[in-house]
């Protein structure tokens, strides 16, 4: 028996796409319908049993709240229910930086076209940063120790604590009281128990359900939950057919196994992999859209994903209590003249979830299964059940050449070559291992990585590529289908590539867009709008600033630089009397590059002057040419500061080379002639003069003091050893 319905719209899908689509058409006035396969998940019904991944865990097993689909070349996992990935994600409300949009973007896609959107979704998410936990007064330890960590990796790196789509508790309020949200859906507060990835029970997170898909319901838009669709068909005279399957949990319930409705517009947004699937079937298995793109199925993309996990940390890192992500590192670096563009961001990891996971694992232990004693099996690199373990999540621009195609039973499996993304998986990897070690941790690779080379990704992107035909893209830069009148994408499978980022945001902007001009063109009203339209601020987007510090000291660095430090000390003649200096200074080359390019050869100093009765270990912030091109000095220093009475003063020094004298060599390089005057008066007036000079011991001192400012061990040393070679140049040109 069959069940068909008519409508205006059909939104495939309750996803940051679906939902934006579903919510802005029934917001029109349009007749629509939103067909999601999973159910719907109220807070206290998330699976929380940790002996039976059949209970509710997986869709595979009676239709549970993750999808785990092995792409072959890559493992993706997301969320199935009403409100899609939004159920299990870990909040992050974040946009990406300008760059992302070039090259593989429509010219119309920038920051500043999409940054109205994004306030948009910002608005609707009610997103902000973490707050204070209610029972402890402070944030989480691993929010504040990834923010001290900073200090201590090699690397260009800023962290800030991203916009987070979780209702804070206000100061001095219970969180166990439910307040409206400005949708009118009461949600209680955040209780901090780390468990965002595996659904909130407590009703906290501002998940999908409880804004965008509310607001397309109470505006008349029918959800059909529980209902798969596998089918899609232009019908006569317009419009489209899309047919589904019910499943046992599907709302409402009806009789039919099998629901059929027509519309004159379709939204795919069944998730990257999900749409993509479905347009595949249609054009090479259904032959109902046999003239969609050759380019169906390019542009596959897992955002760079990676997983790491720290565990036996010696810092406290109290990895169960907070929300899931609470703080993103960016770390922006040039390796061999590529840039290098990732975000780390801490991850709680639920103590249900690792118990699940042991007890899965118990039970393939083949001893087990035969009655016998034997030690626990744990698949290397997998969390440890009874072990306080973080996770360490995170992504960046790949590479994003994959491709989606069917294999022999009509399921999507992904080509995926990780040699186009070794230097960012290398990279990330890495980054595990740095931030276990300053934690005095281990850190461990997903398996699937380790043992397999397959990726894990919670955040496919791409599949439907733009272009401004059917040769160059599969839809155009507003997601219509070409070809087909009134068939639209409107979710992560319509992202060009990588965003780097958490896309939720992204898709969500994205779809807000397009779902607008797809309404003007509907209705006829060219003036459209969002209702909320008028109440929009603009959100701070804490991820730009450390976006745009991290890439002036990346264009900055440009390569691999070196740091050193000098000591010097001897005497100044202050008003006829010989008085002993010292200089102590912290010497650092940033980008080995615009070293080179700059005649002066300009080295960034810092450190501490003091001059006996004058000036008293005082900062000191300058430049050093080192063997500038114009040949008239080894080295010279230029430093201001402020003397023990508040007056300004000038020093300089200069370290000058004695051509044709090998023996002099080194008197030259470790003597500096210092000269200190007043800042406000003329060369030659109030000019204090001596000498310092580096012991034989200190140039020892100074050549162990020498450390490559790079990302790799190997590339640190390779950058100290062009930097010596480079002084041994310098200094022997006093020689020619």
């Amino acid at each position: 028996m069959r069940q068909r319905e008519r409508f205006d719209a059909v939104v495939v899908g309750s996803g940051f796409g679906g939902a934006v689509a579903g919510a802005r058409l029934a917001q029109a006035g349009l007749r629509v319908a939103i067909i999601e396969r999973g159910r719907r998940w109220q807070a206290g019904s998330f699976p929380r049993n940790e002996h039976d991944l059949g209970d509710d865990w997986l869709w595979a097993k009676r239709g549970g709240l993750y999808d785990i689909r092995w792409l072959d070349r890559m493992v993706s996992v997301q969320g199935a229910g009403w409100g899609g990935g939004s159920l299990v994600y870990a909040n992050v409300f974040a946009r990406p930086a300008d760059e992302t949009f070039r090259p593989h973007w429509p010219a119309s896609y920038t920051r500043a076209a999409l940054d109205p959107y994004f306030d948009m979704v910002a608005h609707m998410l009610e997103v902000r940063p973490i707050t204070p936990d209610p029972s402890t007064g402070r944030v989480p330890a691993r929010t504040t120790a990834m923010e001290d960590l900073v200090a201590h990796l090699d690397l260009a790196s800023g962290t800030v604590r991203p916009n987070l789509a979780i209702r804070f508790a206000d100061a001095g309020a219970d969180p166990a009281v439910p307040v409206a949200n400005r949708h009118g859906i009461e949600q209680r507060a955040c209780t901090f128990v780390g468990e965002c990835v595996i659904g909130c029970n407590q009703g906290a997170k501002r998940s999908l359900d409880v804004n965008y898909l509310a607001v397309a319901e109470r505006s008349g838009a029918v959800a059909y939950t529980g209902t798969e669709v596998v089918g899609l068909a232009p019908v006569d005279p317009g419009g489209y057919r899309v047919s589904a399957i019910r499943h046992p949990h599907a709302d409402p319930p009806v009789d039919a196994g099998r629901l059929e409705v027509d519309a004159d517009a379709v939204f795919l947004a069944a998730g990257a992999v999900g749409t993509t699937e479905l347009l595949l079937r249609a054009r090479d298995v259904q032959g109902t859209l046999p003239a969609l793109s050759a380019r169906l199925g390019e542009g596959f993309s897992g955002n760079g994903d990676f997983l790491s996990f720290i565990s036996r940390s010696r810092t406290p890192l109290e990895p169960d209590r907070g929300p899931t992500i609470t703080t993103t590192s960016i770390v922006d670096f040039d390796e061999a003249g590529r840039q290098l563009w990732f975000q780390v961001q801490d991850g709680a990891f639920p103590a249900v979830l690792a118990r699940l996971v042991g007890n899965v694992m118990s039970r393939m232990n083949p001893a087990t299964r035969f009655g016998t004693r034997a030690p626990r099996s744990r698949l290397p690199g997998m969390p440890e059940p009874h072990r306080s373990v973080m996770a360490l999540l995170l992504m960046g621009r790949d590479a994003s050449a994959g491709r989606l195609t069917l294999d022999h039973r009509g399921e999507a499996v992904a080509g995926w070559d990780n040699r186009a993304n070794a230097r960012l998986y290398r990279a990330e990897a890495l980054v595990g291992r740095v931030v276990a070690r300053v934690f005095g941790a281990r850190a461990r690779s997903a398996p699937t990585w380790t043992y397999l080379r397959r990726a894990i990704t919670v955040h496919n992107l791409g599949g439907v590529p733009m272009g401004d035909d059917a040769a160059s893209g599969v839809i155009d830069e507003y997601g219509h289908v070409h070809g087909y009148p009134g068939l639209y994408v409107v979710d992560g499978a319509a992202v060009p590539s990588a965003t780097g980022v958490n896309p939720s945001a992204s898709i969500a902007a994205m779809a807000e867009r397009n779902i607008e001009h797809a309404i003007r063109r509907m209705t006829g009203d060219p003036t459209w709008q969002a209702p909320e339209t008028p109440h929009v601020v603009p959100t701070p987007a804490p991820e730009d600033e450390a976006t745009a510090l991290m890439s002036q000291r990346r264009r900055a660095r440009s390569g691999d630089g070196v740091r050193f430090r000098e000591r010097m000390s001897g005497y100044l003649i202050v008003a006829g009397r010989r008085v002993p200096a010292r200089l102590e200074l912290e010497a650092s080359i940033p980008g080995w590059r615009p070293f080179l390019d700059d005649a002066r050869h300009t080295v960034r100093v810092e450190g501490t002057l003091h001059v006996e009765g004058r000036i008293t270990r005082r900062p000191v912030v300058g430049d050093l040419d080192l063997f500038p091109d114009s040949g008239e000095a080894a080295m010279r220093y230029r430093f201001d500061l402020d003397d023990d009475d508040g007056m300004p003063i000038a020093v300089t020094g200069v370290k000058v080379q004695h051509r044709w004298n090998p023996l002099a060599l080194w008197h030259d390089l470790t003597t500096l002639r210092i000269e200190i005057r007043p800042s406000d008066v003329g060369p030659g007036v109030g000019v204090d003069r001596g000498i310092l000079r580096i012991p034989t011991a200190g140039v020892f001192r100074l050549i162990g003091s020498i450390r490559g400012d790079a990302f790799t061990s190997a590339k640190r040393n390779a950058a100290v050893i062009r930097f010596l070679g480079y002084f041994a140049r310098g200094a022997s040109r006093g020689l020619l």
